[in-house]
């Protein structure tokens, strides 16, 4: 019997702003774990656990998703964390994209229905992630934004604890 496949349609960082995001991670201290450059990404929808017989049906709702949406600008800007009181787990930039960055991912996962987290859609970018002792002390203001010309589907491959994303395809906005 073949495994659900865990799924996220995003959008992806372009590599310059990547590399200045790196170059962020390599200061944090522990608890902080930097994410690597290759899994820098906006979710959109995330799918859990998706029956490899929906793959088809996942493909089609990004292509007409996507192609109702005009492309628009994201804006990266100040450090945050998840939870947002209590002790942090997640260290994440604010992303901002008007009201065309919530209605793209607010469109994707009403189209996926029950195949969609159900979570509401807060638009940020995972920086690091953190263990163990406290840390709520990371304050940092980013720069940075690019035109979002496209969305992606990525599968997320979990192997002996290391996670990997492979982009299955890129979905143009019109």
């Amino acid at each position: 019997m073949n495994q659900p496949l865990r799924l996220f349609y995003a959008i992806e960082v372009p590599e310059e702003t990547r590399i200045e995001l790196e170059k962020f991670g390599v200061t944090l201290e522990r608890p902080w774990r930097a994410v690597k450059r290759e899994q820098m990404h906006i979710t959109l929808a995330f799918m859990a656990e998706v029956p490899e017989t929906e793959l088809d049906r996942v493909m089609k709702i990004g292509e007409t998703v996507a192609t109702g949406c005009s492309k628009f600008p994201v804006e990266i800007s100040d450090t945050a964390f998840f939870p947002e009181s209590g002790e942090p787990k997640v260290l994440y930039a604010k992303v901002s994209g008007g009201s065309s960055l919530t209605v793209l991912a607010e469109a994707l996962s009403r189209e996926l229905g029950e195949l969609a987290d159900p979570k509401k859609f807060k638009a940020h970018l995972t920086l690091a992630r953190s263990r163990g002792e406290w840390a709520r002390k990371m304050i940092r203001k980013f720069r940075g934004n690019w035109s979002v010309a496209e969305i992606a589907l990525f599968k997320s491959i979990q192997t002996e604890g290391v996670t990997k994303y492979e982009c299955l395809k890129r979905f143009p906005l019109k």
